[in-house]
């Protein structure tokens, strides 16, 4: 009998054999596990995962019989336990749904935890024995079962290996060979790339290009030469942190074979910058930008289909994605999403503007940036130009094992002043009308506030004209960026040009004015926003003022940042950017938040306790940086209207939906309410909205809403 696994078609020539599709896994797995010296333990998994499939009722049901449910994957977790291999057994169950929880002795078959399902009876496989020799199998023993974190790590690692083999072999046959992936260039001949576009700087002129030039030399040698595997690049704000961070990481990729550098960015606005930087130095193939808004648009049809091949496992050699991105997938349970975790180990992994690591999940994400130098033999850089102490942040929890954290550029902790192109200036409390006064006194300026609504007044009270600019999230995607290229050119043209936006301004996007005012925040972004000050250090620093000012619009989650910030205020006035000041604010941040429940605080969630409980599921569905309060309203626009009508006709892909992020504002339940009780919202089902009342969307400022006096609807 011909044991089948896949079919595409009614002929025994469209059907794959499960002896074929056994094999091919298997050593797909066994290839991607090298990495980790875990090759013999991820080719057992991948012939084991699939032997469900000899039973009598799966293959009927392959040959046609639609009405038969088999639960084949059991049944190599079932085997997998039987050998001992407990990391299989869970590896084996979740490789189409995903990684279950351990659960308890006393669960019933019914139960979907990996306790439940081992009770359960499974139909008759042994078929199996006839095909696939197990006697073969190597000896192999269960790695990290006396600790439960790396336990975990390990185990989505050798998940990861085995669900993107099975997706791979599983798409090879039935595509027929059809689906070609391109991992881009090696990485020596991208450093090669990269030393020729940096060549042109090694002869520089003027003070700061010869200092941002020694950092960027400095940053290759330490590359070039160091074994240590966690790192800290501080660099001041214009020292060329991109480039110089990029150097170090190829240099040190090529010299310990990493396979990729992968650059993690908190906010989307900073990665469509830093990854056509990159673009434009190795080449649009080499280069993955993935993340919620990427929008492939402007690629040609072979190019797009490439890179959204490998955006589904970041088979790249660079891959630019979001922390959100990068964290969740890390601790998810799902195949989908736990495929590029493999492409993730062996490599050397940049986070940017480290200090944004989100409070709430920070005990969790610095445990994974810990596994990525401990066990999956990577390279981490934690780079910022305002750096916390994450030396003690990273061993917080630890008793024994403390790191040390490697500073690659140590001739940068006595430039700050070099760099300072701005003046902060404290002004205490002021009123809208007193801003919007000062703002319009200005020919060009910057103010950045804490609340949308807050954005939205300020800007009225301004006016609209072709001189004032607005930006927050309330606006679509698509529109921010129409918006921003405006200010650039006029900025560029040196034309009168006011801006009053959110916070998402002040992180990466590359505008340059004379003023800006900043609400009172953290103090890591208040630095942030003089970063948008003299960015070109073409005007005379004593005339570029950041004026910070109270106001009571501070957002409740900010309170604490704004609190410690005030400390540092109060003792070093306008050199709150020196690295003592920003030491100090981070230590009272900490300071506040009660660092004695550390827990509590940095883990809100109870993710480490899930992890040492072996819960994958309760984890996945824990973790999540951007709580899922929001519900998605799409904006239709002339540009966008057949996406809306696929949209609104169930034509749903993942393309479409990837296109649709570029004009989608996500709202807060009481914002969404407001909308819908104003009857301007189209439902297409429970999951997806579409405005459809153009009147309450601005060209200027995005969504607005109806004030206290709009009359609701009454339906009969």
């Amino acid at each position: 009998m011909n044991y089948i696994a896949h079919n595409r078609g009614e002929t025994d020539t469209e059907n794959q054999l499960l002896l074929e599709h056994l094999k091919n896994v298997s050593e797909l797995s066994k290839k991607f596990a090298e990495c980790l010296n875990l090759s013999d333990y991820a080719e057992i998994i991948g012939m084991l995962h699939d032997i469900g499939k000899y039973s009598s009722q799966f293959q009927e049901r392959i040959n046609g019989d639609d009405r038969i449910r088999v639960d084949h994957s059991t049944c190599g977790a079932q085997e997998a336990v039987k050998r001992k291999l407990t990391m299989a057994s869970f590896c084996i169950a979740g490789h189409h749904g995903g990684i279950p929880d351990i659960g308890h002795k006393s669960d019933i078959y019914t139960d979907p935890t990996l306790a439940g399902r081992l009770k359960r009876n499974t139909e008759n496989y042994s078929a199996w024995h006839n095909e696939v020799d197990s006697s073969k199998f190597k000896p192999i023993s269960e790695p990290f079962t006396n600790d439960r974190i790396p336990y975990n790590f390990i185990l989505r690692f050798l998940f990861s290996c085995l669900v993107d083999a099975d997706y791979l072999d599983t798409e090879n046959f039935m595509s027929n060979g059809a689906v070609s992936r391109d991992s881009g260039y090696e990485l020596p001949f991208l450093l090669s790339l990269l030393n020729n576009h940096i060549e042109k700087w090694q002869n520089p002129s003027g003070i700061l290009n010869i200092l941002r030039t020694n950092m960027l030399n400095e940053c290759i040698e330490v590359g070039r030469k160091s074994s240590d595997k966690l790192f800290t690049l501080t660099v001041p704000t214009g020292g060329g942190k991109t480039i110089s961070s990029m150097a170090f990481a190829l240099n040190y990729a090529v010299k310990r074979r990493k396979k990729r550098i992968i650059y993690v960015i908190p906010y989307t606005s900073i990665i469509e910058q830093n990854a056509e930087v990159f673009r434009k130095i190795f080449g649009l193939k080499n280069v993955l930008e993935n993340h919620s808004n990427v929008d492939f648009k402007e690629i040609d049809d072979e190019t797009k289909t490439q890179m959204m091949l490998a955006a589904e496992n970041w088979d790249s050699p660079i891959v630019v994605t979001t922390a959100v991105q990068f964290f969740e997938s890390m601790f998810s349970n799902k195949p989908s999403k736990c495929r590029k975790i493999h492409n993730i180990a062996d490599s050397v992994v940049i986070f940017d503007e480290a200090q944004m690591l989100p409070l709430d999940y920070l005990l969790p994400c610095t445990t994974a940036i810990r596994q990525l130098a401990d066990n999956y033999n990577s390279a981490v850089v934690l780079c910022t130009a305002t750096q916390p102490n994450f030396q003690s942040i990273l061993n917080l929890t630890e008793k024994r094992n403390k790191l040390q954290l490697t500073d690659i550029c140590k001739s940068a902790q006595n430039l700050t002043d070099d760099f300072r192109r701005v003046n902060f200036k404290y002004e205490d409390k002021l009123e809208d009308d007193e801003i919007a006064l000062e703002l319009k006194q200005c020919k060009q300026v910057l103010c950045i506030v804490n609340k949308k609504a807050h954005a939205q007044k300020i800007y009225s009270m301004i006016g609209e004209s072709d001189e004032n600019f607005h930006l927050s999230t309330y606006m679509y995607p698509a529109h921010r960026q129409k918006v921003l290229k405006k200010i650039k050119q006029r900025l560029d043209e040196n034309k009168p040009c006011r801006v009053v936006s959110t916070s998402l301004i002040e992180a990466g996007v590359d505008i340059d004015f004379p003023t800006v005012y900043r609400a009172i925040s953290g103090i890591d972004s208040i630095l942030q926003a003089g970063g948008r000050c003299n960015r070109e250090n073409k005007r005379n620093s004593s005339e570029c003022i950041v004026h910070i000012f109270n106001t009571d619009e501070v957002l409740s989650y900010q309170q604490t940042n704004t609190d410690a910030a005030m400390e540092v205020i109060k003792k070093y006035g306008d050199k709150i950017y020196l690295p003592e000041a920003i030491k100090m604010y981070f230590d009272n941040l900490y300071y506040y938040r009660d660092i004695d429940k550390t827990h509590k605080v940095f883990d809100k969630k109870g993710i480490i306790n899930g992890l040492t409980n072996l819960e994958f599921e309760s984890v996945a569905q824990k973790f999540k940086i951007i709580e899922n309060d929001t519900k998605s309203l799409y904006i239709s626009t002339e540009e966008n209207k057949k996406l809306i009508d696929d949209l609104r006709h169930g034509n749903y892909s993942k393309e479409l939906f990837r296109n649709l992020q570029q004009y989608v504002v996500n709202l807060y339940e009481r914002d969404f309410k407001k909308l819908d009780e104003s009857c301007c919202i189209e439902y297409i089902d429970s999951n997806f909205y579409i405005l459809s009342d153009s009147n309450y969307y601005s060209y200027k400022t995005g969504i607005t809403f109806p004030d206290d006096n709009t009359l609701k609807c009454i339906f009969s």
